[in-house]
């Protein structure tokens, strides 16, 4: 199952200001369809003071039904799909 939408506030990292912003802890690609575009926008947000990007860990279960956790750190799979073409 996808999980709702969940609001979170935020603190920058890199300028400390506070803002408002959205992210889906969870994806079931069998279920729904979305795109890597989408996937990106609800897995990270963006500070709208000094454009500081974050990644939120995402749970993703892709089209071939394989469980991953999208946990934004680079490493290994920095470069993996989140779907299974």
């Amino acid at each position: 199952m996808t999980s709702p939408v969940r609001e979170i506030e935020i603190r920058c990292p890199d300028c400390n200001s506070y803002y408002q912003d959205w992210f889906r802890p969870s994806v079931n690609l069998n279920l729904d369809d979305f795109d890597d575009d989408y996937l990106e926008e609800a897995s990270t947000s963006t500070c709208p003071r000094c454009g500081f990007r974050v990644d939120h860990a995402m749970l993703v279960v892709n089209r071939s039904g394989v469980w991953c956790l999208d946990d934004g750190m680079e490493g290994e799979d920095e470069d993996a799909d989140f779907d299974d073409d």
